[in-house]
């Protein structure tokens, strides 16, 4: 019976949303998710903007996943802690999803250094072209209109991205386009190992699989960065530029955080809400950094967003039309529920007027 209780709640730092209705749920966790991300986005940003910081991206990586990690581990060992805490992990399980986790946030994060924050929010949203390339090449999967169509707009968006930033960007690097592209790939075989993971192994909280895997990530990382005689330059541009370490340690808080919200939202409103939620956060996103961050401009970088923008809403509609017109339904009912019940009878108004 205590287990059935554990495995209902939706934990998000030892806060059950479970216990809260639905609607409560979604506008908790769709604010949540939202702030913590533009904000996550912001702090991220103005990292790179710290001069001569485009080349430390991994160490940055290193602070996120060392910092997480203590978090994590204060969250699943004190707050959010399971009944079954003390068994030992499938470490090999989990090393393999942190080799996942390193590719899809340090290369993103590294990629940085060479392309402009938004171009590389627009490359991470298009998790769909790996994941189709690689069910032709190695499932042999069969794909619907749908599916080439959302392919087709987000190509022909991303080449126009990436045009734009070549053009105005003085930070424009081709490296840049191959990192990201890199953790992309890595970002879509991560979702489903990790989805994979949590069925498999469903007595572990998200803070048990998020300490395990961001622990090893940071001990590749740690020792990408001394194979490479990264770690000591590091150490001596952070101990220059004291900004450095309160910025990173507020964004990894924030990042945590945000990922914690993400899957708590999955778990109350499904897959197609937070697909949602996530979409209209990395529109604002981008849209911001324009606003806060001083950087050229070209039209170009409209049109070229809205193509990606219309192949993922096309891959949401495609995956979930069903959903989706339930939903606009159960809206409608609602809206119309709500006007009955706070209509004025007629004969109330008339009595009214005639006082009057």
């Amino acid at each position: 019976m205590q287990h059935s209780t554990h495995k209902s709640a939706n934990l998000v730092c030892g806060i059950d949303f479970s216990r809260f209705s639905k609607h409560v749920q979604f506008l908790s966790l769709a604010s949540s998710v939202l702030g913590l991300f533009i904000v996550y986005g912001y702090i991220q940003e103005k990292l790179f903007h710290i001069p001569g910081f485009r080349s430390y991206g991994w160490y940055l990586s290193f602070i996120q996943f060392t910092f997480v990690s203590l978090i994590s581990y204060v969250d699943s060992t004190f707050i959010s802690r399971s009944p079954k805490r003390r068994e030992l992990p499938p470490y090999y399980e989990f090393m393999i999803l942190s080799w996942m986790t390193v590719g899809t946030i340090g290369l993103s994060t590294v990629a940085l250094g060479f392309l402009n924050f938004p171009t590389q929010v627009i490359f991470k949203s298009c998790k769909l072209i790996p994941v189709m390339i690689g069910g032709i090449i190695i499932l042999g999967k069969k794909y619907t209109l749908y599916d080439y169509c959302s392919v087709v707009l987000m190509c022909a968006g991303l080449i126009g991205f990436s045009l734009a930033d070549q053009t105005v960007s003085p930070e424009f690097e081709p490296k840049g386009i191959v990192l990201v592209c890199m953790a992309l790939c890595f970002d879509a075989v991560f979702g489903n190992y990790q989805e994979k993971l949590l069925k498999k192994y469903p007595h572990y909280t998200n803070a048990d699989i998020i300490f395990y895997t961001y622990s090893f990530g940071s001990v590749i990382i740690f020792t990408w960065l001394v194979a490479t005689g990264q770690f000591l330059t590091s150490l001596k541009y952070a101990a220059q530029h004291k900004d450095v370490y309160p910025l990173a340690m507020i964004y990894s808080t924030i990042g945590y955080l945000g990922v914690q919200c993400v899957l708590a939202l999955i778990k109350s409103s499904g897959v197609l809400i937070t697909t949602i939620v996530t979409t209209m956060r990395k529109v604002l996103t981008v849209v911001l950094s324009f606003m806060f961050f001083t950087k050229p401009f070209t039209f170009q970088y409209v049109w070229s967003g809205s193509l990606v923008f219309l192949g993922i809403c096309i891959s949401i509609w495609k995956r979930n039309r069903i959903g989706i017109l339930n939903a606009i339904s159960s809206l409608i009912r609602s809206v119309q529920d709500f006007a009955s019940s706070h209509s004025t009878p007629i004969s109330k108004l008339d009595k009214t007027v005639l006082q009057v």
